[in-house]
């Protein structure tokens, strides 16, 4: 009896891309026998905020005090991060304060993500200007971490304040 020789890949009546299970389970084992499998590969930290890593981030230098459960830096906007002529863009303002009560939470061993920040722009801060960065720890309840920050100008004019609620991650 003639046998006829199979196609590889079978005929698709309607023409749609074919996923064939057994040639990506085939493809995958050369795979691992060839590079032996995937090894972890440590990431970089390139948060925007504070990593020293990410040549276009903020890489805000901020300490915290054990004792007093603050956090606190200094910190000049480059031009860059300009919004309105000479004045620092919202967005980075909000993203400093968010950072600074991060670092407070990073420092307590809390493994949080932001769950609600509210901000106070009380006056314009200045590109080039030195700024004071300043945090604290409020409360915790349950899985809700709450912090506060401000950040103040050179003459002593806090420009913006903010109130965040963290949320701690799950084990």
């Amino acid at each position: 009896m003639f046998r006829r020789k199979a196609r590889f890949p079978p005929k698709n009546p309607q023409n749609r891309p074919r996923l064939d299970l057994a040639r990506f389970m085939l493809d995958t084992r050369v795979f691992l026998a060839c590079y032996g499998g995937m090894k972890s590969v440590a990431k970089k930290n390139l948060s925007f905020a504070s990593s020293p890593d990410n040549a276009d981030g903020l890489q805000l230098k901020i300490t915290f005090d054990e004792d007093t459960k603050t956090a606190f830096g200094d910190y000049t906007c480059p031009d860059k991060y300009q919004g309105l002529p000479d004045q620092i863009h919202p967005g980075i303002i909000s993203t400093i304060l968010d950072e600074i009560m991060m670092k407070i939470n990073e420092a307590m061993n809390f493994e949080t993500t932001t769950g609600e920040l509210t901000i106070r722009f009380l006056q314009p801060a200045k590109v080039n200007e030195p700024l004071h960065l300043r945090g604290w720890f409020v409360k915790k309840n349950k899985k809700i971490i709450e912090n506060r920050a401000e950040i103040e100008n050179e003459i002593g004019k806090i420009v913006a304040r903010g109130k965040g609620k963290y949320i701690e991650a799950e084990d």
